[in-house]
């Protein structure tokens, strides 16, 4: 591209950016990640983010929070890659809505793809609630890098996003 082309590109993050809720180095990341692991053009990246940041705000979650989540969860967005971007962007929403973050979110994935470790802990976790949990739905999802269904199906198990607010940390 030339030289004009790089500055107006520039300009268009930096403008995105900003109305995002970003600093400079945030959006730049963001954009930078968008762009290497979902194979974007700048325009692309910029209207996945500007679709994020209104899907944010249409769950009633604080969009700039998602987005600066996202920003600095570039190593998740490229972990789980291009195929998974839908699922990653809806993963930061929901994850804001239980007062997580994407970071959080990788946890859980990495947690559940510890078999054994896993299969102890939903043991565990049965008995501390009292109900039997079945993650087997919850480790595929994650297997297949689909953060948004994994989270919706830890949440069908411990009975729903208020349930799992209301929960203590040790619960959690």
């Amino acid at each position: 591209i030339g030289t004009a082309e790089a500055s107006a590109m520039a300009g268009n993050v930096l403008d995105s950016s900003k109305a995002m809720g970003l600093s400079v180095d945030q959006g730049a990341k963001l954009f930078g990640t968008l762009m290497s692991a979902g194979n974007m053009s700048a325009a692309m990246a910029e209207r996945t983010a500007e679709g994020a940041y209104q899907l944010a705000a249409m769950n009633n979650v604080n969009p700039n929070l998602v987005m600066q989540d996202m920003a600095d969860s570039a190593e998740v967005i490229a972990k789980f890659g291009a195929d998974n971007l839908d699922s990653i962007t809806k993963a930061a929403i929901q994850a804001r809505k239980m007062g997580l973050n994407l970071k959080d979110v990788e946890g859980i994935a990495d947690n559940l793809l510890d078999f054994q470790n896993s299969l102890n802990k939903e043991i565990e976790a049965s008995v501390i609630l009292g109900r039997d949990l079945n993650l087997q739905k919850a480790r595929e999802l994650a297997l297949t890098g689909d953060l948004s269904g994994m989270m919706d199906e830890v949440l069908k198990q411990v009975g729903g996003e208020a349930k799992f607010n209301e929960m203590n940390r040790l619960e959690r």
